[in-house]
């Protein structure tokens, strides 16, 4: 009897040890990407299909602010992020000791001047309100859009970021969260808004805006991960996935010129 016994207790081990190794081997293959509302959701699920074929499944994380998936992803509560670009990471990184590096360019959501209570450019007069994103990097990017506009001139010095050299218009800035600038057009001339959170308001930087920033813009969104997950090859799966042909497909197809894909 004890033979049998001690055999029984070894299988329902090994047997606990193969669902467990299991279980683990699942849980790997699960990748979490943290974003934020708008284009990143809908690219990531457009390559789900081709993740699964490779034994990949996605966990997509949607956060409301441009802080929270960077936190995310230095806590590793994400394995990678999508929302950012490459100046706003390394901005970040410097800031927060953070060590977050991109390992690919996806896609390039526009920033743009939409109207609030004042309807064109020519009526922007002498102290327009003007709400523009609070974090450092999109505030020098929407400033460089306002000067390209004529509203004022701005200066750059190594040591600080961008700042207005001459206004003459007396143009007054309302910096707000970015999230937050689409509800402000009832209370401010205009509003510089980026695509991702001007679509997921019924905004387009195609048919709506005032002004919108050219093609050439280089504040392309990256794919985002820690330093010690580079060499990961799930996340350069993703990273592949994301720069297909299939993907600069979904991506001219569905967004109408709102959103370029990044080459």
């Amino acid at each position: 009897m004890k033979p049998v016994l001690a055999h029984g207790v070894w299988l329902l081990v090994a047997s606990f040890a193969v669902f467990t190794s299991g279980c683990r081997a699942h849980h790997e293959d699960v990748l979490r990407v943290g974003v934020t509302p708008g284009p990143a959701e809908d690219i990531l699920h457009s390559v789900e299909p081709a993740l699964a074929r490779q034994g990949l499944r996605l966990e997509i994380i949607t956060f409301s602010d441009y802080v929270q998936p960077d936190m995310a992803l230095a806590s590793h509560d994400v394995g990678a992020n999508l929302y950012q670009n490459a100046v706003f990471l390394n901005q970040f990184n410097r800031d927060h000791k953070t060590h977050f590096v991109s390992l690919s360019k996806v896609y390039l959501p526009l920033m743009a001047l939409y109207p609030g209570r004042t309807k064109s450019l020519a009526a922007l007069g002498n102290g327009a309100r003007i709400a523009i994103p609070n974090d450092p990097v999109n505030h020098d990017r929407s400033l460089l859009l306002l000067a390209r506009v004529g509203l004022f001139s701005v200066a750059q010095t190594d040591a600080a970021p961008l700042r207005i050299a001459a206004n003459p218009r007396q143009i007054q800035l309302v910096e707000l969260d970015a999230a937050q600038l689409p509800r402000s057009l009832d209370d401010v001339d205009a509003a510089v808004i980026n695509a991702n959170f001007a679509l997921d308001a019924g905004l387009s930087p195609t048919k709506d805006a005032l002004y919108t920033e050219t093609r050439e813009s280089p504040y392309a969104n990256v794919l985002a991960v820690n330093a010690d997950a580079q060499s990961d090859p799930r996340f350069h799966a993703l990273a592949s996935a994301l720069t297909s042909a299939e993907t600069r497909a979904f991506i001219t197809a569905h967004y109408g010129g709102a959103i370029y894909s990044a080459e």
